[in-house]
């Protein structure tokens, strides 16, 4: 093939740098005011409201079989009915 030798690799310093400190990142890893907010929210409030909402509105949609102008909810309010004409 021409063009030389094909398999150089020319390591740049601040790359191996950041990759040796990516890789031993636990070793540093302090819980500190602001990580542990970040913590609480991300790891318990945000899954906790995601399993309300999906807990609150499991079973109360019907998609299928809905005509226009009825209602998508699974068991509608009486006065929620269409009105036929």
């Amino acid at each position: 093939m021409a063009g030389g030798d094909h398999h150089t690799y020319k390591a740049d310093p601040s790359i191996e740098r950041w990759q040796q400190m990516h890789n031993t990142m636990y070793e540093r890893f302090r819980f500190t005011p602001t990580k542990v907010r970040a913590i609480l929210l991300w790891g318990l409030a945000v899954p906790s409201l995601a399993y309300y909402l999906a807990i609150k509105t499991d079973n109360k949609w019907e998609f299928r079989g809905r005509l226009r102008g009825e209602s998508i909810l699974r068991k509608p309010p009486q006065d929620a009915e269409p009105k036929e004409e």
